[in-house]
């Protein structure tokens, strides 16, 4: 699949947003009034299944797959070669956190998941400095450093669309010794700061403190709580607030016969 249309302004607008935030909207079967505080060591038993109801968080986006630029300030030793570029927004997670169980749709979170497919999602990014509002909705997929080369139903899917830079069609049997989707997941990884990398290595969320910390078990599990959170996404839209509201109009984008349409609507 060839660069949607969206793309260019998305990535102009969001070059703007300081810091790159976006509001990710998932849902869960979990009461609400349910305090999943230590999915891990929580005493309580489970609840029962529940309607679905909603969750929203403020994310950091990590910026489109294949397209993460290097970070001077923390250095890999074997990037991948820039030989893609996609439209696909990516965030982080701890694959450990009540999140991770939403995204995947199961009933805890847990270290041993790897890479894997997840639920449909919506990413709202509000641009403040242009007033327009970009929404994406669409499945995610969660992809770990430890078998994210070996689970071809995961990366198959991803790899339709992947764009070989400066061509705008993408390949067929190009070659791909020297490009890996472990090196995707380790550049993302390193991009981060020290700080934020050894977070990673904290004791699962919602572990109380009083707890204390396990240092020497938790820190050696870092990596592997490490995920990167993936939007393939089929339906955006962009409200254009920013002239008055008799001007204000909306676009819808979507795919039909794997080709994006676009329609301008009232918003």
């Amino acid at each position: 699949m060839s660069n949607p249309p969206w793309k260019p302004l998305f990535l102009t607008h969001i070059e703007t947003l300081k810091p790159p935030t976006f509001t990710l909207a998932t849902t869960t079967t979990v009461p609400p009034g349910y305090p999943s505080l230590n999915p891990f060591h929580d005493p309580q038993i489970q609840p029962s299944s529940h309607p679905p109801t909603p969750r929203c968080r403020t994310m950091i986006y990590r910026g489109l797959l294949t397209s993460l630029p290097p970070n001077p300030q923390n250095p890999l030793s074997d990037h991948n070669p820039p030989l893609y570029t996609s439209h696909l927004p990516t965030f982080t997670t701890d694959s450990r956190m009540t999140k991770t169980s939403e995204l995947l749709s199961t009933s805890k979170p847990g270290g041993s998941m790897g890479t894997s497919a997840g639920e449909y999602v919506e990413a709202m990014f509000w641009i403040e400095s242009t007033q327009n509002q970009w929404r994406m909705r669409g499945r995610t997929y969660l992809l770990a450093e430890d078998d994210v080369n070996d689970t071809p139903a995961i990366t198959d899917v991803l790899e339709r669309y992947l764009v070989p830079q400066n061509t705008g069609i993408p390949s067929e049997g190009e070659e791909k010794t020297e490009w890996t989707w472990k090196k995707e997941v380790q550049m993302h990884f390193g991009n981060m700061t020290p700080a934020l990398r050894g977070s990673f290595a904290n004791p699962p969320p919602g572990t109380p403190v009083s707890l204390g910390d396990n240092g020497s078990v938790v820190k050696a599990a870092a990596r592997r709580n490490f995920r990167v959170g993936v939007v393939v996404p089929e339906v955006v839209e962009r409200l254009d607030l920013k002239e008055d509201d008799a001007k204000a109009r909306r676009w819808v984008y979507w795919i039909e016969d794997g080709k994006w349409k676009v329609q301008e609507t009232w918003p």
